[in-house]
């Protein structure tokens, strides 16, 4: 993975023999870039990313039995604007970003931005994040410009970043303070934004086709699937999230522990990308109708004590209610 550097003038960039990560880590990560760069005991945005991006994708890497750096080396910065808490080994306060990640198999890339926001108040939080990728199949002249890719984006508050000149919401969220309770509460909205076709335009432009089993051979259907929930992963893995999305009943969701993608305790963005790839856990259902009214519960607040206005959705197999 490497920082978006196809003009540089550094003389020594033409004597490593680097790619991917290892390239990025030569220039960018601190005690390997420069005399002139940070010092070793320096962590800064740069070194955040390239960590976890690395450790994100060398975990995909290692599923997929490829050799290690085969993903990574697909992988290149292209803009990094990111704001850490302070001490070490500190998470994002704030985050706008842009990877780009080329396909290992056919001649396509990808643009994923990341932009987020996390701040803890003294009586409040502020939170918002939207993901988004785009799909280049036929690149044009200015693909590597930083300012031509911020100009295809909104700016605005999510789900509205990613909703033209081909961006495409992988997910978002944020914290609604539109409510007016005399005490502040965690109001969550958001959604993921997939479904069967751009999961399968997600894994086509990565890897190439997939050939879907017959329904009556289960272990081949849900080795498809996995793939499917693995083409998302890399997305999120190439903006340094990690998320391990549960796909039988013996496992179960791990969110990223350095990024807030879920306001509350339910873990509905793992939930609806193994929805939208095919996998319905046994307990799911169940899942989604407690967060469902955890949110509800959330947004009445304690100074409204009429229920009327939030009726349950008692079948708890909503989309709709994804998007709270």
């Amino acid at each position: 993975m490497t920082e978006n550097s196809a003009n540089s003038t550094n003389p020594s960039a033409a004597k490593i023999d680097l790619q991917g990560l290892e390239l990025a880590e030569h220039h960018f990560v601190p005690g390997k870039g420069s005399e002139g760069g940070p010092k070793a005991d320096e962590y800064d945005e740069c070194s955040w990313l390239f960590d976890n991006a690395k450790a994100c994708v060398s975990q995909i890497e290692e599923e997929m039995d490829l050799e290690h750096g085969t993903l990574q080396k697909c992988i290149t910065v292209v803009g990094n604007e990111m704001l850490l808490d302070g001490g070490e080994g500190t998470d994002p306060r704030s985050t706008d970003l842009t990877v780009r990640i080329y396909s290992p198999t056919v001649p396509m890339y990808f643009d994923v931005h990341f932009q987020y926001y996390l701040r803890s108040r003294f009586s409040s939080v502020q939170w918002f994040y939207s993901l988004g990728f785009k799909i280049h199949r036929r690149p044009s002249a200015t693909a590597g410009d930083v300012s031509v890719i911020k100009k295809d984006l909104r700016k605005a508050h999510p789900p509205d970043v990613h909703m033209r000149n081909g961006w495409q919401n992988l997910c978002w969220g944020y914290y609604d303070d539109s409510y007016g309770h005399k005490n502040w509460r965690p109001v969550e909205r958001g959604k993921v934004e997939l479904y069967e076709e751009n999961v399968l335009d997600v894994h086509e432009a990565l890897f190439g086709e997939l050939e879907k089993p017959a329904d009556a051979d289960p272990e081949a259907m849900l080795a498809y699937r996995r793939s499917l929930v693995r083409g998302i992963r890399l997305l999120l893995a190439t903006a340094g999230i990690s998320y391990d999305v549960a796909c039988t009943d013996d496992e179960k969701d791990e969110p990223p522990h350095n990024l807030t993608l879920e306001g509350l305790h339910d873990r509905w963005v793992g939930r609806r990308i193994r929805n939208a790839c095919g996998i319905r856990l046994a307990g799911d259902a169940e899942e989604e109708k407690e967060g469902a009214y955890l949110r509800r519960d959330q947004a009445r607040g304690d100074d409204d004590d009429d229920d009327d206005d939030f009726e349950d959705d008692e079948d708890g197999d909503d989309n709709s209610d994804y998007d709270f």
